[in-house]
């Protein structure tokens, strides 16, 4: 059990919560909740139906700088693109014993909310993407909660695939804010990534 993460009693069992921000992602073979708050920004979770495993990634941008396509270094590839984020999520859960085919993904934000990154269609950017990249590696999609006006706070139950989604207008501030940050410190940081296991 991560440090990062703290045990609670939910339904008679113990369930670990854990709650991501933009540019990390999350994968647990144990009962979890992990939470994250989106604007503009895209989550997906994806769970294994058979293993019941699962992880949710944190993305930002749908594009990938070109100085960075070509690098074949690990650490050179940061989790707030939406390739490396799901290619990421994915490979992580194929190591911790998922089968491709029984991969279910659900996918969120995306929203058209005010802040450091509306003026540039980021959140329809990022919802095209990773449609597009779940179609092209024959993931099944079950559900989607995409676009909008307003931020959402997400909860994804790594056991049982279940996500409960909520609208909330009064983070959208706070989306936005925490968007503009974290858009900031890309600026002074261009290659930093974040992974957690628990």
């Amino acid at each position: 059990m991560s440090t990062h993460a703290f045990l609670d009693y939910c339904e008679h069992r113990a369930l670990a919560r854990r709650t991501i921000m933009p540019g990390e992602h999350a994968v647990s073979w144990e009962p979890a909740e992990i939470t994250t708050l989106l604007g503009s920004c895209v989550a997906a979770c994806i769970w294994d139906s058979h293993r019941r495993i699962g992880g949710m990634n944190h993305f930002m941008l749908p594009d990938i700088p070109m100085s960075l396509q070509s690098s074949p270094s690990e650490s050179s590839r940061p989790l707030r693109y939406g390739l490396y984020a799901m290619e990421r999520l994915i490979n992580d859960l194929l190591v911790m014993g998922a089968k491709r085919e029984n991969l279910v993904a659900k996918v969120f934000g995306g929203g058209n909310i005010s802040g450091a990154l509306g003026e540039h269609n980021i959140g329809r950017r990022n919802s095209e993407f990773v449609l597009e990249f779940l179609n092209k590696d024959q993931i099944k999609v079950a559900a989607v909660d995409m676009g909008g006006i307003h931020s959402r706070r997400v909860k994804f139950y790594t056991d049982s695939g279940k996500v409960r989604v909520f609208g909330v207008a009064v983070a959208d501030r706070i989306a936005s804010q925490q968007e503009r940050r974290y858009s900031e410190s890309i600026r002074k940081d261009p290659v930093s990534g974040d992974i957690v296991f628990f």
